[in-house]
């Protein structure tokens, strides 16, 4: 079951306007508010220079330690489940588990683009199901801002990869996975689809060995069209299959938390699954599109605001370049 959770976001914040600012909009003849406009994010913070991805993890899995009072030593297993990571050798979980001085670990990195939260969750309860961990600490941190292009060429490239990428935030969050005898706790239920078909979309060129040194490539493009059409239909299909198998009724559900690409995305499936708003969350807009913390910040935000409690039934939603998309029951 899930026994703590936590978050970080990093306090530098910046509104739409201004990284529209940043990307050259006045430059290219470009006028305010397209970014809102098509995301629905109004702010998003970005780290400071000094900061990378793993102090992201380390501070957001400390927050959730302490809520769920485990100490570094009842720590089995560390999976770090993020789109950024430090670099490229070795996993950036070795580095989030030195600064939590947890020694007896199984650490390793997850990497599945936005998804990397939920299959790491999904991998973190099959070693607790399978006996090889008992507590185990799922987290990503988000450095991604570091990938989003402010020095468009032209007019017609901005206009394209900007509303998407200037959406991207950055921030951090985890989860506590601990193995008890708890009737109908913890996660019920996974599905996840994958589509490989669809993998040359929105790539992030640079860095890998197809390009290793060009700094051209070090950019999100943006290009994310086909992979949202594709993620709504999917969630839609899987979702009333799932509650079935559980013997839910969709009224049964206390909350939903999806990835946060666009505000119309989350309230279209709202709409199509028969949700009402209260029972859903809209961080984008206030952090933006934080990857794959999208998901830790959603449940994070409704335990917050008191919709999500002990007992809970509560439904996660992921879409991933790739592409993946996934549909996970969880009772608190």
């Amino acid at each position: 079951m899930i026994k703590g959770v936590g978050i970080y976001i990093p306090p530098n914040r910046f509104t739409s306007e201004e990284v529209e600012t940043m990307a050259g909009y006045e430059k290219h003849g470009v006028r305010h508010g397209m970014v809102k406009m098509i995301t629905g994010c109004q702010t998003r913070h970005y780290v400071s220079e000094d900061e990378v991805s793993s102090d992201i993890a380390s501070k957001a899995a400390l927050r959730a330690m302490e809520n769920a009072g485990i100490p570094p030593e009842e720590i089995d297993a560390l999976l770090f489940c993020s789109v950024t990571q430090d670099f490229a050798e070795p996993a950036t979980a070795n580095v989030v588990a030195d600064r939590l001085d947890i020694r007896n670990a199984y650490v390793f990195d997850v990497k599945n683009g936005c998804n990397g939260f939920l299959s790491g969750m999904d991998v973190a309860d099959s070693l607790i199901r399978t006996g090889k961990a008992r507590t185990a600490v799922v987290v990503s941190g988000e450095a991604i801002s570091r990938w989003v292009r402010f020095d468009y060429k032209s007019r017609e490239d901005l206009l394209t990869g900007s509303p998407v990428t200037l959406s991207l935030g950055d921030g951090g969050g985890a989860f506590i996975l601990r193995g008890e005898e708890t009737e109908n706790k913890g996660i019920l239920k996974t599905f996840f689809k994958s589509m490989p078909e669809l993998w040359n979309n929105n790539v992030m060129w640079g860095g890998g060995t197809a390009f290793p040194r060009d700094p051209e490539k070090m950019y999100i493009p943006g290009t994310t069209k086909p992979l949202i059409d594709t993620q709504v239909a999917i969630a839609d299909q899987y979702i009333a299959g799932m509650l079935e198998e559980l013997g839910w009724r969709i009224e049964d559900v206390d909350f939903v938390a999806s990835s946060q690409v666009a505000k119309w995305i989350v309230e279209k499936t709202r709409e199509k699954m028969g949700v009402p708003v209260e029972k859903t969350s809209d961080t984008l807009v206030k952090w933006g599109n934080v990857a794959s913390s999208n998901i830790p910040l959603a449940v994070y935000d409704g335990i917050e605001k008191g919709r999500i409690k002990q007992g809970s039934k509560v439904i996660l939603i992921g879409g991933a370049v790739g592409f993946s998309s996934c549909v996970m029951a969880v009772q608190f």
